[in-house]
């Protein structure tokens, strides 16, 4: 017989000034009522409350709780009775997930008071799972403010929000209203939000309902997406560091999810172009709705790119190339500048639809296969661990299966070392190995003869911009040069780059 590897329950008691005192922590579904059926299971053993946490948004299934009562075979009692229910046992993860808070204007937040005697919470929380509500944030101590409790509730709308008031008012309760959702409500207020829950709302202001559908489906049925947004959010207080850069991340999350919202239909893609790079070799910029730019370098019959954007674009690419005279079919080779998703998100793509050979880092394998663009370096490597998961995820990175050499070159240009060249036609790009400051696997491009440098997030010459460029760049440039491997070593890199191009 297999040995029973369940985890025996947890709990201290204590005595002290003639009651008996239990702290444990209970694992409930997290659904309405639940939080009701646990108070009333206390109350039914004549034990009182003493303190109660629970942070949906932290756990959606941990309650912390105190207990206390002068007879110590009735905390006993109340402790059986939970073991007996499963109360004290972790529960089982779970893979489907669907969201359970849908409408920010059910949402609720207030204080209320609370008698401080065996049943009170009880009562309380009965009338939340008589309507339907479900607690998602309620914090009770005794101890820290007596006779007060902090409560958020989801409800199915503003109408229930209403009822629910009016049903506390009736019952006697005296409470302060503390956060009320609506259309231009602070969502950085509410308490018991999951990761999810807030990041989606977050986007449902500017995406269309259709994509808000896939992307409530993507994150309601994949553990993985779920475990890396709480990681993500779990890293982002790890450090002073951290916490400044967790809101660029979360903009660039929230960038990336929104480039949903301009594909099929909503696409649009601005060409520049040609620049001569060579008397054989001609270069265009492609600029889509979102993420960086991508280079196409036409050389007699074949083409080129350099540097791709997110995956989620390709096919609405590939079919406006072949509208105006690019026929996709001759992509020949893609090279990219690092393994970012707006970088190299079409890589896999383009290899696997058209043969395209793929040349990069040799690192940036290890950072595909890894979904780390750090690779575990830097004081920041925490929170870029998860978000690389999430921004492929939600960017649609295909990464390609194998990655081809650069052709042999050895030196070094600009104390960077080259590792390698590319010849196109009449051609040649050199291979410079960055030290890390932005991403791992990261080269930069350099025609040294005529001066041309591909730095992939590293030069920007603003002057060189439209007034409409200038504009977004107030957005997008904090969003490009904050994501950092090492900030430090970055900055070292960009001097290099523009001593090496003066």
């Amino acid at each position: 017989m297999a040995a029973d590897t369940t985890p025996p329950p947890q709990f201290t008691l204590s005595y002290a000034q003639g009651d008996w005192r239990a702290d444990f922590a209970v694992d409930l579904p997290d659904r309405p009522g639940t939080l009701a059926d646990l108070a009333e299971m206390v109350a039914g053993h004549s034990v009182n409350v003493e303190r109660l946490f629970y942070e949906r948004g932290r756990d959606p299934n941990r309650v912390e709780v105190r207990v206390s009562c002068p007879q110590a075979r009735r905390v006993g009692a109340l402790l059986d009775a939970l073991c007996a229910a499963g109360m004290l046992t972790p529960l089982p993860d779970q893979e489907d997930e669907p969201l359970a808070i849908t409408d920010m204007s059910g949402v609720l937040s207030f204080k209320v008071a609370l008698a401080h005697r065996p049943g009170a919470l009880a009562a309380l929380t009965a009338h939340f799972r008589d309507t339907g509500a479900n607690l998602i944030h309620m914090r009770y101590d005794q101890a820290d403010n007596p006779e007060m409790a902090e409560i958020s509730a989801a409800t199915s709308g503003a109408a229930d929000v209403s009822a629910l008031l009016r049903r506390l008012t009736r019952a006697g309760y005296h409470y302060h209203v503390l956060w009320r959702g609506g259309e231009d409500t602070d969502m950085a207020e509410v308490l018991g939000l999951s990761e999810v829950e807030a990041f989606l709302f977050k986007l449902r202001s500017v995406l269309p309902p259709e994509r808000m559908s896939a992307l409530e489906e993507l994150f309601g049925t994949s553990q993985a997406m779920r475990q890396a947004l709480k990681e993500f959010r779990g890293a982002a207080g790890a450090s002073g560091e951290a916490l400044a850069v967790s809101e660029v991340f979360a903009n660039i999350l929230r960038l990336a999810a929104m480039a949903q919202a301009t594909t099929h239909d909503r696409f649009t893609l601005r060409l520049c172009g040609p620049v001569r790079l060579s008397e054989r070799v001609a270069l265009y910029m492609l600029t889509c709705p979102e993420g960086a730019n991508s280079y196409l370098l036409a050389h007699g019959e074949e083409l080129t790119f350099l540097d791709t954007n997110f995956g989620i674009y390709f096919q609405d690419v590939m079919a406006w190339l072949s509208r105006h005279g690019f026929d996709p079919a001759r992509i020949r080779a893609v090279l990219a500048t690092h393994p970012d998703a707006d970088h190299a998100g079409w890589t896999g793509r383009l290899q696997r639809v058209y043969g395209a050979r793929v040349l990069m880092h040799p690192e940036s394998a290890l950072v595909f296969q890894c979904e780390d663009r750090t690779l575990g370096r830097g004081p920041l490597c925490g929170i870029n661990r998860p978000f690389t998961r999430l921004v492929n995820r939600l960017s649609d990175l295909e990464a390609p299966q194998h990655i081809d050499p650069f052709e042999p070159a050895t030196g070094q240009r600009g104390g960077f070392p080259v590792v390698g060249k590319v010849t196109l036609a009449d051609l040649e790009l050199l291979a410079l190995e960055s030290m890390g400051g932005h991403a791992a696997g990261q080269v930069f491009f350099l025609e040294p003869s005529r001066g041309f440098l591909f730095s992939g997030d590293y030069l920007l010459d603003v002057s060189s911009l439209s007034p409409r460029d200038r504009d977004a760049l107030s957005v997008h440039k904090t969003l490009l040069t904050s994501t950092n491997t090492d900030s430090g070593v970055f900055q070292v890199e960009m001097g290099m780059l523009k001593a090496l191009m003066r």
